[in-house]
């Protein structure tokens, strides 16, 4: 009896998936509980695992086909059911063109190709209408072939998403790193270590600088995943909201002071006192007393839907590998600076893993975008849909600054809020960034 492979619900108000990569393919065997494809949702990608053991078989959607979920994707045939594989068509001989199996349909460019090269159709998921094969179908099918047979000859191997981009991004095998998660499961860090020993030991063999490649064209490729994602939600956003700006400069004196008195009682509760907390926990108390910025904007049918929120659940903004996340902190409105402290720790340390869940990058009000740890000053963020307003934080840094006597040194930062001017005036704007400016400028207020 056959089982079904359907598109997964990994979170209460996920409504669809995006196939990133299959790792099998249709007529090879699989294990119940091996990762036989990839999906993306909410820019989170997440693993699917056979839901029995046989053959995989009539698989329905091929990459970056964004599906329902509970739609059936792949059956899983016993290995008694499962029929033999067909062979791929020979070319025949002259200039006729080779004839490709009947149940498949491919177009005629995408045909001969794969009978010049003795591509195996059957073993090719079509993009086109109705699931026809196109030319690009059977280029990546003879890109992917090594690493296909690099998978077939290591089907147990467990790694997450994020490990097997970054592995094929520096050339790395995985089956040479050792996981340092769950059940030897192969995290992010694993395959950066890897990499990072991979370019030392290449440095101490070889000082030798190798010439520039003359005349090498670039080539182009469409954006996929993660950065296909955040193209698409930020154009929109750019395209639709007017964004207005407002930045103010902020004393550090007060925090970096309650910093030195309170860091290790917060570090004995799970986190780290960082300057992020001290924003966090700022910009939750100001949308409690300024709730007109906590809010969404989206459209509904010919209007526009405005939905301001009782509760902060704060969006933490973290740089990953392949382009940027936004783990939610629920409830920071009622967090004390140690709790605060730890679900950021957390959530970071997850979103850089790989391994977070969808249902913890949805459901945010309000962005902090922190880029203090670079030599940033100060920049402007585009708004994250359907929230109204963003938060952009530069570095802190010590500055003269005149008390009306002398130039004292002051460590201070700049931020900057973005918001949507469809639903943010002026005004309440800049009433939100003078009461964060406040509370930081006075955090013995974010104690009460």
């Amino acid at each position: 009896m056959a089982t079904p492979v359907i598109m997964p619900k990994f979170g209460m108000a996920q409504e669809e998936g995006t196939i990133i990569r299959w790792l099998k393919q249709a007529g090879e065997r699989v294990e119940k509980g091996e990762t036989i494809l990839e999906v993306q949702t909410d820019k989170i990608d997440m693993e699917v695992e056979a839901p029995a053991s046989g053959v995989l078989t009539d698989v329905r959607y091929g990459v970056d086909a964004t599906v329902p979920v509970t739609t059936v994707i792949a059956m899983i045939a016993d290995s008694a059911e499962a029929s033999p594989p067909v062979t791929a068509p020979v070319a025949p001989a002259g200039n006729e063109s080779p004839i490709a199996p009947a149940e498949v349909r491919i177009s005629p460019v995408a045909q001969r190709m794969a009978a010049a090269a003795g591509v195996d159709l059957t073993q090719v998921v079509g993009s086109g209408p109705s699931g026809r094969i196109t030319k690009s179908d059977v280029a990546s099918a003879l890109a992917e072939a090594k690493e296909v047979e690099f998978l077939q000859g290591a089907r147990l191997l467990r790694a997450t998403p994020a490990a097997r981009r970054l592995a094929r991004e520096h050339n790395m095998d995985l089956a040479l790193i050792s996981g340092s998660g769950p059940q030897g499961r192969i995290q992010a860090v694993d395959v950066e270590q890897g990499a990072r020993n991979k370019e030392q030991q290449a440095a101490s063999a070889s000082t030798e600088v190798q010439p520039a490649v003359q005349g090498a064209t670039p080539t182009g490729e469409p954006l996929r995943g993660k950065r296909r994602t955040i193209a698409s939600r930020l154009s929109q956003s750019w395209r639709d909201a007017p964004h207005i700006f407002f930045t103010t400069s902020i004393d550090l004196s007060r925090v970096d002071a309650l910093t030195a008195d309170l860091a290790s009682e917060v570090e004995a509760g799970g986190g780290r006192l960082t300057l992020t907390v001290w924003i966090a926990r700022a910009v939750a108390t100001a949308l409690q007393r300024h709730p007109r910025l906590n809010a969404w904007l989206q459209p509904d049918d010919d209007q526009l839907l405005y939905t301001q929120h009782s509760d902060v659940h704060l969006g933490i903004a973290v740089a990953v590998n392949d382009g940027l996340l936004a783990p939610v902190v629920q409830h920071a409105g009622g967090l004390g600076l140690t709790a605060l402290a730890a679900r950021i720790n957390d959530l970071s340390a997850r979103a850089r893993a790989g391994a977070l869940t969808p249902d913890e990058v949805r459901g945010g009000t309000f962005t902090i975008s922190n880029l203090g740890m670079y030599p940033v000053d100060h920049f402007t963020a585009i708004i994250n849909p359907p929230e109204v307003a963003i938060l952009a934080v530069g570095r802190a840094q010590m500055q003269p600054v005149w008390n009306g006597v002398a130039f004292e040194p002051q460590r201070r930062l700049q931020a900057t809020l973005s918001a949507d001017h469809r639903a943010v005036d002026g005004a309440t704007a800049a009433a939100f960034l003078a009461e964060f400016k406040r509370l930081l400028e006075e955090p013995a207020r974010l104690l009460l």
